[in-house]
């Protein structure tokens, strides 16, 4: 180690180096462990002053913490300066202070996440074991400190039905967080696949959930009474909605866009009466509309015609679905502004006599 010591408080500043060299091996572990020391960075944690505040700085820039050397008044531009520089200082030390306690709190993380690994080790050994009980408490500081769960923080075995209601949890705040809006892009709707790759790929890798757990997280969430539910279409396809969105909700949205068309003119001439009759949708139209994706939109579409509120169009343009004008004793056709006008003239007529 080459030294350079000052003679005084004018002299040359103390600068100290030195040569490590690693004949032996071990350099990569050096590395590593310098590395988190100097993340961490404890000996400045360990007795440090408060940050100073702005309020210690004096007027003539010099600090008021009763030093020993003489103070000389600098004023003018000067002075400014000085003082411009001090708060500079000032606040560099508190944001590096704040910075500090950031990386400490990175550091505790990683500790934590390593923590775990080795206890679920430790339990899939067959060692001692670990109790349900501090599974849960290590998922709940896992999960306070902003960490994904996974199988390595609570275990295997005994453990399984505590990761999947986790997951399960996971998966409620992933949909319903309104950062992201997952259900809101997807108009309030989504296939279980897609989201169980949308919910693997917002991981980050850290761990990917098989399809099979993925779906008994799910299954949960009906148990564990959260704000979303799984929904299963007569086809089979699976797809993911909040709770407080049902057939009947799905269905007057649908008939009120249908209506809809009875007021505004088709993009092309048209044989029909499309004031009376309205106009004929695609499962593609109605993706567009509400936001769903196309399998989804069919789906939609095929359950309002086995509840009779559309009828089918089988023809040279694909499958189009109308609202039903065949009265199944279910439903009631939705009358146009117009037909609920001239209703009300007929009615007022017949009660005053005249017709």
């Amino acid at each position: 180690m080459d030294s350079m010591k000052a003679s005084g408080p004018g002299g040359i500043d103390v600068q100290d180096s030195v040569k490590i060299s690693f004949r032996g091996g071990g350099a990569q572990i050096f590395y590593e462990r310098l590395k988190g020391s100097m993340t961490q960075r404890k000996w400045l944690l360990q007795n440090a002053p408060p940050p100073p505040k702005s309020g210690h700085l004096m007027d003539d820039g010099q600090s008021s913490s009763g030093q020993s050397s003489p103070k000389h008044k600098t004023v003018g531009i000067a002075g400014l300066e000085q003082r411009g520089m001090n708060m500079r200082k000032n606040n560099e030390f508190i944001i590096g202070n704040a910075f500090e306690d950031l990386e400490a709190l990175m550091a505790s993380a990683k500790d934590v996440v390593a923590l775990a690994e080795r206890l679920a080790r430790q339990n899939s050994a067959g060692g001692e074991g670990i109790s349900v009980e501090e599974n849960a408490i290590l998922a709940e500081s896992a999960s306070q400190l902003g960490l994904v769960t996974t199988k390595d923080i609570v275990g295997g075995g005994s453990s399984q039905s505590l990761y999947l209601s986790e997951l399960a949890r996971n998966l409620a705040e992933f949909l319903t967080d309104d950062s992201r809006g997952v259900l809101k892009k997807e108009g309030g709707i989504i296939t279980l696949v897609d989201l169980w790759a949308m919910f693997n790929r917002a991981r980050g890798g850290v761990e990917l959930v098989s399809p099979m757990d993925f779906e008994k997280a799910v299954r949960l969430w009906e148990s564990l009474k959260l704000p979303v539910r799984l929904r299963t279409f007569r086809s089979g396809v699976m797809v993911v909605q909040g709770r407080d969105r049902t057939d009947e909700t799905t269905i007057k949205a649908l008939l009120s866009w249908l209506q809809d068309l009875h007021e505004f003119p088709p993009e092309r001439d048209v044989p029909w009466d499309w004031r009376t009759f309205g106009q004929g949708v695609t499962a593609q139209e109605a993706a567009t509309r509400f936001g769903w994706s196309l399998g989804v939109a069919e789906e939609e579409l095929l359950m309002a015609e086995e509840h009779g509120a559309v009828c089918r169009e089988e023809g040279l343009e694909g499958l189009k679905f109308w609202i039903n004008y065949i009265d199944t004793g279910d439903i009631k056709p939705m009358k146009t502004k117009a037909q609920e006008e001239t209703d009300a003239v007929v009615r007022n007529l017949k009660e005053s006599g005249l017709v």
